[in-house]
């Protein structure tokens, strides 16, 4: 049988957006799927938008955040998670695309192995088009963590979060997104579920796109957000030390590109 997979979304006034996303999920050749999207209090009409996809296709869900969790799409995000059944989980933006063949082409390569995650490709989009990152050095099979951040080191620093899909053991096992982290909770998150794998797997005829120019973006330092930048950073070093236990040259980079985005 095959393995269902839950893909959690959380949305905040996305309605003119959410559709392209909703629709990139539905065209997946992989079909056991389960779609979570949690509102995390949207104004506009996002709520007659998904009763359209709720009624379309079953596999659609829509929840609202409880009003007794933290505000943001963190909270929404383990919300999901704590709703959902699938042994695999693909985190989604609300403005975020995943072609075709991403969740197939996956599950064919961590199966049964449930320490491992699959990466693939990946590039951004907006209206004028696509731009794909190509040969970066994080684009192949590692058998462990110190590798592959390694090779992240010289691959921007991150992959963005629905690039991965991750067995759920290995989110109950590093825990769930921090709902207190205003800042980067991406790389944070990410970090940890790195240090709690072994093996990493590659999709190479996949690929994810990444909106860019968000005008929201929770990457961008500012004077009022600083504080939050700072021990964030301190949470991704404190992972990565407790994971190596010791003082690698390039992680201090990762640590900064995680952080900063860049």
């Amino acid at each position: 049988m095959q393995p269902l997979v839950s893909i959690i979304i959380p949305t905040y006034n996305r309605a003119h957006l959410i559709g392209e996303t909703l629709d990139s999920v539905i065209a997946q050749s992989y079909t056991n799927w389960e779609c979570m999207v949690v509102d995390d209090g949207s104004t506009d009409y996002t709520e007659e938008l998904m009763e359209f996809y709720c009624t379309r296709d079953s596999r659609f869900q829509y929840h609202h955040r409880p009003e007794d969790r933290i505000k943001g799409a963190n909270a929404c995000r383990n919300y999901g998670f704590e709703r959902s059944e699938g042994i695999l989980i693909q985190y989604l933006d609300s403005d975020d695309l995943i072609s075709k063949t991403k969740i197939e082409e996956q599950i064919t390569l961590i199966s049964g192995n449930g320490s491992s995650i699959a990466t693939t490709k990946w590039g951004v989009f907006n209206n004028r088009g696509r731009d794909f990152f190509d040969d970066l050095k994080a684009y192949k099979n590692f058998s462990n963590a110190k590798d592959f951040l390694k090779a992240m080191y010289k691959s921007y620093g991150y992959f963005p979060s629905h690039a991965y899909l991750i067995n759920r053991s290995i989110i109950e096992k590093a825990g769930g997104w921090n709902e207190r982290l205003k800042i980067n909770q991406d790389g944070e998150f990410m970090i940890r579920i790195i240090c709690n794998c072994d093996q990493f797997y590659f999709a190479k005829n996949s690929y994810v796109l990444y909106r860019a120019s968000r005008s929201d973006s929770t990457s961008i330092i500012t004077q009022e957000n600083i504080f939050d930048h700072y021990h964030c950073l301190k949470l991704i070093e404190a992972q990565l030390m407790i994971r190596f236990k010791e003082d690698i040259p390039e992680f201090e980079i990762i640590k900064r590109k995680a952080f900063l985005r860049i």
